[in-house]
């Protein structure tokens, strides 16, 4: 990832849309200076910024986090970001959700997967 992949990104969706950078940030409801500090890397971008950017220029959240550095590479194909349709279904309906009940939701959500983690094997000592 280049030190600025996510600033490239940016303006090169600028571009394909006609977008001067001043209205690429009005229209995703962001300051233009954030915008401004967004494509020259003067500070880590908050998930707020982000998410606002991925939403007015139609690209997944995830992509952004990870263009921006918050996220390990991974794959967010719709095929591997929930197998089961209903779990598409249910976590498209979460997201419209507020907040806070977003954050429950992603508690409860850890707290399920924690329980069902197969139980890590003990550390042996090495063997001297």
């Amino acid at each position: 990832m280049s030190a600025n992949e996510l600033g490239d990104f940016l303006r090169q969706q600028a571009k394909e849309k006609g977008l001067s950078l001043r209205s690429l940030s009005i229209n995703s409801g962001l300051s233009p200076s954030t915008v401004h500090n967004l494509l020259n890397r003067q500070y880590q971008p908050s998930i707020f910024s982000l998410n606002q950017l991925a939403d007015y220029l139609g690209v997944k959240r995830q992509y952004l986090w990870q263009l921006a550095g918050l996220l390990k590479d991974m794959d967010y194909s719709e095929d591997t970001m929930f197998g089961d349709p209903r779990l598409r279904f249910h976590f498209a309906q979460a997201d419209k959700l507020p907040n806070p009940a977003r954050n429950l939701l992603v508690e409860i959500i850890k707290t399920i997967t924690a329980y069902f983690q197969p139980p890590k094997p003990p550390e042996t000592a090495p063997d001297e």
